[in-house]
């Protein structure tokens, strides 16, 4: 870090480093919240015989990202019902918790969702759910001119505010290039490894022309058994740490080789020997404040909803 971006031995800098927090310090405040939720049964079910490819080194980096689909959703081929759909996934049914309370404050959310099958399934019952005439998609098959008019449809509300309303947005897709300032939430159905891809999502929302508030939700699937080591906390640590990284260099792209071996170490612990230290606390309770243990966080203060705040 001291010899990119500082000068030394009477030579300039290597580099210069400016950061949104340093250009934009007029933006309003952005807060960040975990949403975590014990898995069902079926999730579990799925998420067992996923974690066996992994720990048996079957499948390799494949067969982790089965493991992250899963804990998005079991039944990801399936076109299922609503109340089955929302019902089998955890974080699925932590989404559909936060927009309630987004609806109850007449709110906007941008919803990030990687997976096709979950975005379609997502639209068709949420549209049912909160009683919405239409929801629309940014992703990769979505046309330039189909996307600017999503846009400026969504934009409108902030000539004539009229209410409650939500964006699916694929995350790789709708990343970059986008101003949805109409919203004052982002959900994170999806979540990569890479904390500046996240970043890059939120700032579609957080950004120059927002004069609101910004609340960033990130649903969790818990494991009853392996609680802090379940896929969901093991890649919120690995986010926590890169993000202590960007005060000192920047993030690195892409997914690299010390990413995953770290992923799949975490993988193949046995319950309790990542050091659980919340005693006779509920899974997802637990799961928590272990996590945040092992992040070197001071313990969260749960709300009433469950939620926490996280830096």
């Amino acid at each position: 870090h001291g010899r990119v971006f500082l000068p030394a031995d009477g030579r300039p800098r290597l580099a210069m480093r400016r950061t949104k927090a340093e250009v934009a310090a007029q933006l309003p405040r952005k807060s960040r919240r975990l949403h975590p939720r014990l898995m069902p049964q079926s999730q579990v079910a799925a998420y067992d015989v996923a974690r066996l490819m992994v720990t048996e080194g079957r499948g390799g980096l494949k067969a982790l990202h089965h493991i992250r689909s899963v804990s998005v959703h079991p039944n990801l081929a399936l076109r299922r019902g609503g109340s089955d759909f929302v019902g089998e996934s955890a974080r699925i049914e932590a989404t559909f918790d936060v927009i309630r309370e987004i609806r109850g404050r007449g709110e906007r959310a941008l919803v990030f969702i990687e997976h096709r099958l979950v975005q379609y399934q997502f639209v068709e019952v949420a549209r049912r759910e909160f009683g919405l005439s239409r929801i629309d998609i940014i992703n990769g098959s979505t046309p330039i001119r189909q996307r600017q008019l999503i846009v400026e449809r969504f934009q409108r509300h902030l000539d004539e505010d009229e209410g409650f309303d939500l964006l699916v947005l694929g995350t790789r897709a709708a990343g970059t290039g986008l101003t949805l300032t109409a919203a004052t939430h982002v959900i994170h159905v999806s979540r990569w490894w890479n904390p500046a891809v996240e970043e890059q999502c939120n700032d579609r929302v957080h950004r120059i022309g927002q004069n609101r508030a910004v609340t960033v939700h990130v649903p969790m699937a818990v494991h009853p058994t392996y609680r802090e080591d379940s896929f969901d906390c093991l890649l919120h640590s690995l986010m926590s740490r890169k993000r202590k990284l960007a005060d000192s260099a920047l993030w690195p792209m892409g997914d690299i080789e010390s990413d995953v071996a770290g992923l799949q170490e975490g993988m193949v612990r046995e319950p309790g020997q990542g050091g659980d230290v919340s005693g006779t606390t509920s899974p997802v309770t637990s799961a928590l404040l272990a996590t945040f243990a092992r992040d070197g966080k001071p313990a969260p203060a749960f709300e009433a909803d469950g939620s926490v705040e996280y830096e």
